[in-house]
């Protein structure tokens, strides 16, 4: 079962007058990026989600956010009236001895960076109570990761089976290419005159010739590589990464086709090949 690495859970519990609301949300990236957001300093419960996040997300550039808020008592802010008094004396000292500026436009640019001086509230919560919210963001994260990739997944197959569609017609085309290609070099060498040339030789030059244009074995190895792609779409395990890999070798095997083949039919089905190729590789970006 395929799953997106782009998914979004939130909870909120209560305890008594304090309200905890959690959001996770995931982005798709290369590795597990964690990034925790909280009104709550605590360096163990930390790492306790940051470990539990990484078991059941895996993958991703992940963002838990965790506020905590009073309900008795919602502007749980206070003003540090002393630290900000501390800073403004010391603005004020320090600008004095280079250029005049007036008290309110020291008092403003502190304000501007009012964050800098607010003291929030500290509370006593249960690290069991916010990993139980943690717990059911995560739920419904991996839920919104799940339905989303099952449109991935039909994205892919549509895709893939679009592939096959082309590799079919070039399996058609190219059983009557070579011995077309071996009739008209024979017609022609027949025309030539007044030179001679060993029969043997000029077989053996025809084959090699028809040999370095055959795409036979290309088109096996990119049919096993398309059974495999579908094959790995069914894995429950994370598939990105191996997907990544098997669409490298989808994609040598058509550019090899490609360049072998001179036939405006076939190339066309080249380009369609690499265009749907394209469209996997995009969706896969997204694939956990």
């Amino acid at each position: 079962m395929i799953k997106s690495m782009t998914g979004y859970g939130s909870s909120i519990v209560n305890r008594k007058n304090i309200c905890v609301e959690i959001e996770v949300k995931s982005l798709n990236s290369k590795f597990f990026d964690f990034n925790y957001r909280s009104d709550y300093a605590d360096r163990l419960l930390e790492n306790e989600i940051r470990n539990y996040v990484k078991s059941k997300l895996i993958r991703g550039k992940i963002e838990v956010k965790i506020e905590i808020n009073n309900l008795l008592n919602p502007d749980s802010n206070e003003l540090n009236k002393n630290k900000i008094k501390i800073y403004f004396e010391e603005i004020k000292d320090l600008l004095n001895k280079s250029m005049k500026v007036n008290d309110k436009e020291i008092l403003k640019n502190i304000l501007n960076n009012l964050s800098l001086f607010t003291s929030e509230k500290k509370y006593i919560i249960p690290n069991n109570i916010i990993m139980k919210g943690i717990k059911e963001s995560i739920k419904k994260c991996i839920i919104f990761r799940e339905d989303e990739g099952s449109e991935i997944n039909k994205d892919l197959k549509k895709c893939i089976n679009l592939i096959s569609i082309e590799v079919d017609k070039i399996l058609k085309i190219d059983e009557s290419k070579n011995n077309i290609l071996e009739k008209k070099m024979k017609d022609k060498i027949s025309k030539i005159k007044n030179i001679s040339f060993d029969k043997l030789r000029l077989e053996q030059e025809i084959f090699y010739y028809i040999e370095k244009l055959d795409i036979n074995e290309e088109i096996v190895r990119l049919k096993k590589h398309l059974r495999l792609f579908n094959k790995t779409l069914k894995n429950k395990n994370p598939i990105g990464k191996k997907l990544n890999f098997i669409c490298q070798e989808i994609g040598r095997e058509i550019n090899t086709i490609g360049s072998k083949c001179f036939n405006f039919q076939i190339q066309k089905s080249v380009i369609n090949m690499k265009e749907n190729l394209e469209k996997i590789k995009e969706e896969n970006y997204n694939v956990l």
